[in-house]
């Protein structure tokens, strides 16, 4: 007999209004997505958003003081190039 294996899904039973569920189905379409795929995704996504939102980052006394100074420091002007390719306009715009 073979051992049985863990489980690797899990569903998940949600309710949407007509108009919300609409919308999804319109983005779900775009990305050429299903719609429980396109939600997975989109939650995924807010999740991990939320996660690193909260993470705390630790760094040393030294380190600290390094990055106050820059932050609190002159500014320091663009190369020319990196300037330039922010005056160009966006290629959707």
């Amino acid at each position: 007999m073979a051992a049985a294996s863990a489980k690797k899904e899990t569903p998940v039973s949600m309710r949407f209004r007509n108009d919300d569920l609409a919308i999804i189905d319109r983005g779900a379409a775009m990305r050429g997505l299903s719609r429980t795929e396109f939600v997975r995704r989109a939650a995924l996504h807010d999740a991990q958003v939320a996660m690193l939102r909260e993470s705390v980052v630790r760094i040393s006394d030294e380190t600290y003081t390094d990055f106050l100074a820059a932050i609190e420091g002159p500014v320091t002007p663009l190369p020319p190039k990196a300037q330039e390719r922010l005056q160009r306009k966006a290629p959707w715009a």
